[in-house]
């Protein structure tokens, strides 16, 4: 695949685990490497090949097997599997779906559900396993989500598009990851704190830019929480423009919302940019603003009264920075 070039790979195909022509060998060695399973072998001669290296959470693999073969690891377990085919093509079967990919296409296979692989004899692949606990710690922490087993299952739409503005830059991502391999004979010449950064990094991307089941919840959970903060806004509101003339503390405004007083004061900040009494008090501006402008023969002092200012003064101040003008001025025009 064109994302891919071989100078990138060539260190990960410089750490070759085995490489068989008999099917029961081959069967056994990834068995061992990846995952104990069932596997059918039919059309081609078999001709594997096992490239794997190790980082942290993350291993890039390449497999080949040569010929078409069905397996059947059931559940993967305690990992995420990411295939991405550099040449040829395979079948996925999981969660009542079939899904074919091929260079340009992956799939994210889910650490939880049973599925079914059939690899064609042209197929050769690229393959990301990640460690679901170090995911769903990823997923914690970027979601806001207070413990890691809050996270859950991990279930990633197919197909996983590598042709796409956000598939080029995850090959990329892939493709650097790679590159920063030592050879095999060469001792790590990379911080492993530098290494594992640049771990939770890809697995950031991958939760940030393809949808899955935890960007889900987070989005569900904040949308509803967004629509509660809003009716209790609503309710603070309309509480403090019904009662302008009284005197009114941050508490009974804070109750009337059915909140907390530093929940009342973030909701008004983000949704209004103001405080809740900065609010109330231009709600009480606007109000004697609109009395005063229907020249209804009430004099400036009662107005300013019933709005809820007991010192004319400042009455007078915050009318003018307001309006621009005095109350008086505006009860004459």
């Amino acid at each position: 695949m064109d994302a891919w070039s071989s100078q990138q790979l060539s260190p990960l195909y410089g750490r070759e685990v085995f490489r068989s022509r008999e099917a029961d060998e081959t069967h056994a060695l990834v068995a061992h490497e990846l995952k104990d399973h069932r596997s059918v072998w039919g059309h081609g001669k078999v001709d594997s090949v096992f490239c794997r290296a190790e980082l942290g959470a993350l291993s890039l693999c390449i497999l080949r097997y040569g010929c078409d073969v069905d397996i059947e690891p059931d559940a993967l377990g305690n990992f995420v599997l990411v295939q991405m085919p550099l040449r040829g093509h395979a079948e996925i079967h999981t969660g009542g779906q079939t899904l074919h990919i091929h260079p340009g296409q992956g799939a994210v296979v889910s650490a939880h559900k049973p599925v079914r692989l059939r690899w064609h004899a042209d197929c050769e692949q690229l393959m990301l396993k990640i460690e679901l606990s170090r995911l769903q710690e990823v997923a914690r922490r970027a979601f806001a989500t207070r413990h890691a087993d809050e996270v859950g299952e991990i279930d990633f739409d197919m197909p996983l598009r590598l042709d796409d503005a956000a598939g080029t830059q995850w090959c990329r991502m892939v493709a650097n990851l790679a590159s920063l391999l030592p050879s095999a004979s060469d001792s790590p010449s990379y911080d492993p704190r530098w290494l594992a950064h640049c771990e939770d990094n890809l697995m950031l991307y991958l939760l940030c830019h393809r949808p899955n089941s935890v960007r889900r919840r987070h989005d569900a959970l904040r949308l509803g929480s967004e629509a509660t903060g809003l009716r209790q806004l609503q309710r603070a509101e309309e509480f403090m423009r019904s009662r302008l003339d009284a005197a009114l503390s941050l508490e009974d405004v804070a109750d009337a919302a059915g909140v907390s007083r530093r929940t009342l004061a973030q909701l008004f900040r983000r949704h209004r940019e103001l405080s809740p009494m900065e609010v109330l008090r231009n709600m009480r501006l606007d109000a004697a603003h609109a009395q005063l402008a229907r020249h209804d023969g009430a004099s400036v002092t009662q107005i300013a009264l019933d709005c809820g200012f007991s010192h004319l003064s400042r009455f007078a101040a915050c009318y003018r920075e307001r309006f621009g003008q005095l109350p008086r001025e505006t009860s004459r025009h």
